[in-house]
């Protein structure tokens, strides 16, 4: 059996970009694209075939609206108009559209940039996730239950005192030892 630990995840989640140190480093637009790239999501500013459109618009009284909608021809005023800029469900319909891997037609970088900042915890679970679905197909597991078991044990026969099961004691001590589980 081999046995899988956070150290191995961390280094894999590393070699993919997304440790928790990487995502906290990353440039907005790296971490962008790369976030894009895992979820198979993709942004374009052309006007083609997309499966979500956020851009801005101006009203005939020369106001500015932001449309997000899923389709162009039939703009619903009451559902795909937002009176703010980075409205909080716009940035939620393009969260949605990255995680199930949509095209979004976006004229605001910034946009999708914000989007995927408020998501970055969601991300680094998720590349988790998978990262050590990857592992488990592989055969590794996690270690069982047994070195918690003895921690216990240990703590049980050094309540009772008197030194009385020292030799037990220090046989979990080094049992532990050898499972690399700190004391």
């Amino acid at each position: 059996m081999k046995l899988l630990t956070d150290e191995l995840i961390e280094a894999a989640m590393h070699e993919l970009g997304f440790s928790e140190k990487q995502i906290n480093e990353q440039q907005n637009h790296d971490f962008t694209q790369l976030v894009l790239n895992h979820y198979d999501a993709k942004v374009s500013d052309r006007w083609e075939q997309q499966d979500l459109y956020v851009y801005e618009e101006s009203t005939r009284d020369g106001y500015s609206v932001w449309v997000c909608t899923h389709n162009p021809d039939s703009v619903c005023i009451n559902e795909d108009i937002f009176y703010q800029d980075h409205s909080s469900q716009i940035i939620s319909e393009i969260q949605d559209a990255i995680r199930n891997g949509l095209s979004i037609y976006c004229d605001d970088e910034s946009r999708i940039d914000e989007a995927i900042e408020d998501m970055s915890e969601r991300i680094y679970d998720d590349v988790r996730a998978d990262v050590e679905m990857e592992f488990h197909n592989k055969g590794y597991e996690w270690p069982p239950k047994i070195p918690a078991l003895l921690k216990e044990i240990k703590q049980l026969l050094t309540d009772e005192g008197l030194n009385k099961h020292q030799k037990i004691v220090d046989k979990i001590t080094t049992a532990i030892e050898q499972l690399n589980i700190a004391d």
